[in-house]
């Protein structure tokens, strides 16, 4: 059931009161329909585009049957607008515009009647042009657009055709993939492509199909590497400690364990209900870390037994001797996770307060059911010997070659800390687009969203000013229009701008008086002299005397999208921005400098009119704020989590030669793990970022159990061999989770996975390479 309240939109990332939630939320409750599905068809050779149309047309007759609150409308063209438009052309011609265009006739006018009086001063003077090309550019009324009557969304050139499908109200990911897969079943229904025509292809654009897309890879993905790790980890346990019944001993607390973190977790003063794409493998992630501190007490306890202990003293000496190392690993990262929560970037603070729960209860039902279950279990089979250890070989090693590891390993940090001196802000990943699915851009949203949008001319869905008053509305749309005013880099990213006033022109009257005017100049004598193309242009411009004054009730629905309120406020309060189709708005960058400055100068608009700050709704504004939450916060919390497990391990273990190895072999693990991303070219993200403090739970949980099993009086080989075999174990079934992740669709999971296994990796060796080898070569130099 975890799945079922999974939430992969960006907003669900950030704080219910952050300024881009706030305003999608406002959005949502005001203006209904700014959700679309781009059904495209690539039509493959430009011979197919009559059977791509009629498909659609044919799809289009069955998905408007849908419930309207799945479906609003839908649209194969702009016919209907651009009739609408074209009827009431004239009255979209502003009133200076229209006093040029009488200046004009009336200029011809007084020719025709000094010709004519014989008043002419000079006879050779030539008579006035009546050319309104300047005009006819500036507004549309082009001979292209006039004969063009279908304005289906379709290009023979770029061989596509498009359907729009207007959504009802805001749809959830689980809405929305009902609503594809109600199309997908009608597309069937129809036959598919094949039946119209060969060599055509069907993709899915816009913000719904984006949605869908990335809820099924990220269930997908989690599916898969759940059902793996299952198999993977249950594999490597029995193998390892060649008993059947230690699947049950270790599984059966763990997934209490888990489920307690969620229930706790639901509750106050948590509250966390739902999980997000940052959070969505949480119980795979408390899984495969939480299993560590029963694998170490069962460990012990299989140690002790075939060192042919009896249950019950085997059973002591194991809780007794795995007890503190297992809780401080567990405090310590328990400490980590909850270093998470102090933020309020929810992709962060979801996993702290799970995470955090999740490995204080790990420890305590382990101690509590593992022994119980363990000794219930245990019908001698445990006591046998192992026919094989691989972790004699690593002892042979350590004992041979310990000085050369512990020199090969500082060498080695040294050059790691070289090389990490290079991080900063630059580090982190601003490219959007890599976080997405990695075959959107082939096959997917991306790759068709881009292809539509190219269609189109636009984006799809703009950007939405959210303000009071028509008043604070006017300011910003007239700020906004100025580009000259505006920073350069914003006006370059503004491609238009659009109010209900450009719909519903707010001084008709005064144009009606003018247009009336020009009708009355446009005598039949210089009717007369007007070429065809001239009339054509004349009447398309100034129109006929039956033209009315209109109001937003008699325009297209369309055309007023994300402008009219839901509450039938007809003021116009809204302001949309459609940014120009660009690369730039993915570098993350160049998106904050440009949400950054929008509201500064939407703001400032604002207030000139005494106004507050309007609120911006987007995918944009939603992606700026996250970056910089990253930035912000990321680096903190990191350094948060980092000193809280060196509290943890100074307050149990004092300052000791214990709590000294620990801390070292940990920041030198993060050492390397950071210079290997580095070298590989790894940028963190707000996915991989967790893997930081992660690791620091992690990374201290190994050492300090090699360090206690040391402390204790064990010798280095044997601490080796046994705990060093434990913690393989621990971090073996680790890694078996994480490398799920690499095979992962989604592009955050898939580079989070990467991150956790370098990190897994080097917490490894420092634990089972680096710190015996250190302990024995100080051990000889004192001995000589």
């Amino acid at each position: 059931m975890l799945y079922a309240n999974l939430r992969s939109d960006f907003e669900e990332l950030l704080p219910k009161d952050a300024p881009s939630v706030v305003a999608l939320e406002e959005l949502r409750a005001r203006v209904p329909g700014l959700q679309h599905l781009g059904v495209v068809v690539d039509i493959g050779v430009p011979e197919n585009l009559p059977a791509a149309e009629r498909f659609l047309d044919d799809l289009a007759a069955r998905v408007r049957a849908y419930p309207k609150d799945l479906v609003a409308d839908v649209r194969t063209g702009s016919g209907e607008e651009r009739a609408f438009l074209t009827a009431k052309a004239p009255l979209y011609v502003s009133v200076p515009d229209l006093r040029i265009i009488r200046e004009r006739v009336e200029a011809r006018r007084d020719w025709e009647v000094s010709r004519a009086s014989g008043t002419q001063l000079d006879e050779d003077e030539p008579a006035p042009k009546l050319d309104f090309s300047d005009l006819e550019r500036k507004y549309g009324f082009d001979e292209g657009s006039a004969s063009d009557t279908t304005h289906r969304f379709s290009s023979a050139k770029q061989r596509l055709s498009l359907l729009l499908v207007e959504v009802g109200s805001h749809l959830s990911a689980s809405r929305a993939k009902v609503l594809i897969d109600r199309i997908n079943g009608d597309v069937r229904a129809l036959g598919g492509l094949d039946a119209y025509a060969k060599g055509m292809r069907l993709g899915y654009a816009a913000d719904i199909a984006t949605s869908v897309e990335e809820t099924d890879a990220l269930k997908a993905d989690l599916s898969t590497s759940s059902v793996f790790v299952i198999v993977a980890v249950g594999l490597v346990i029995a193998l390892y400690f060649e008993w059947l019944a230690s699947l049950v001993v270790l599984m059966v607390p763990l997934l209490l364990a888990t489920t307690y973190a969620f229930a706790v977790a639901s509750l106050p003063p948590f509250r966390v209900t739902t999980l997000n794409s940052n959070t969505a493998f949480l119980g795979s992630i408390i899984v495969g870390n939480g299993i560590n501190f029963a694998i170490v007490l069962l460990a012990r306890y299989v140690e002790e037994r075939r060192g042919g202990a009896a249950i019950e003293d085997a059973m002591a000496t194991a809780v007794g001797t795995t007890g503190p190392a297992t809780l401080t690993a567990a405090l310590a990262a328990g400490s980590s996770y909850a270093a998470l929560a102090f933020t309020r970037f929810q992709g962060f603070r979801q996993f702290g307060c799970v995470g955090g729960l999740g490995m204080v209860f790990a420890w305590v039902v382990a101690f509590l059911l593992v022994p119980s279950l363990a000794a219930k279990l245990d019908r001698g089979l445990v006591a046998r010997r192992a026919r094989f250890d691989p972790m004699n070989a690593v002892a042979w090693l350590v004992s041979r070659g310990g000085v050369a590891i512990a020199l090969v390993w500082v060498v080695v940090t040294v050059l790691a800390a070289w090389e990490a001196r290079r991080f900063d802000s630059s580090w982190i990943e601003t490219d959007v687009a890599k976080l997405r699915r990695a075959d959107t851009w082939t096959s997917g949203e991306g790759y068709w969203g881009k292809r539509m949008n190219d269609l189109l001319g636009e984006y799809l869905t703009p950007l939405a000013v959210l303000t009071d008053s028509p008043e604070q509305a006017d300011a910003v749309e007239a700020r906004l229009r100025d580009k000259s005013s505006l920073p350069p880099e914003l006006a370059a990213t503004i491609s238009r701008v659009r109010s209900l006033a450009d719909i519903v022109p707010r001084d008709q009257a005064a144009r009606l008086v003018e247009l009336a005017e020009i009708r009355d100049d446009l005598t039949p004598k210089i009717r007369a002299a007007l070429t065809p193309a001239q009339a054509r242009a004349v009447d398309r411009i100034v129109g006929d005397q039956h033209l009315t004054a209109f109001g937003i009730e008699g325009v297209p629905h369309t055309l007023t999208l994300g402008l009219r309120d839901r509450n039938g406020d007809a003021r116009a309060k809204t302001v949309l921005v459609y940014p120009a189709l660009s690369k730039r708005l993915w570098e993350g960058h160049a998106l904050e400098r440009f949400v950054s400055d929008l509201r500064k100068t939407t703001s400032d608009a604002s207030a000139s009119v005494g106004g507050p700050p309007p609120r911006i709704a987007g995918s944009q504004p939603l992606t700026a704020d996250i970056l910089s939450a990253v930035e912000h916060d990321g680096p903190r919390i990191t350094a948060l989590a980092f000193a809280a497990v060196v509290v943890v391990v100074v307050a149990l273990f004092r300052w000791s030669t214990i709590t000294i190895h620990v801390i070292v072999a940990l920041a030198s693990a993060v050492l390397w793990m950071l210079a290997a991303t580095m070298v590989l070219g790894l940028k963190v993200n707000f996915v991989n970022f967790i893997a930081f403090p992660i690791t620091f739970g992690i990374g201290v949980d190994y050492p300090v159990n090699v360090a206690m099993r040391l402390e204790r009086g064990g010798d280095v080989l044997t601490a080796v061999r046994a705990t060093g075999g434990a913690v393989t174990l621990c971090s073996l079934t680790t890694i078996l989770g994480y490398s799920s992740l690499l095979v992962a669709r989604n592009r955050g999971l898939e580079l989070f996975g990467l991150y956790a296994v370098l990190g897994e990796i080097a917490c490894l060796m420092a634990a089972v390479l680096f710190l015996p080898s250190v302990r024995l070569t100080l051990s000889r130099l004192t001995a000589r």
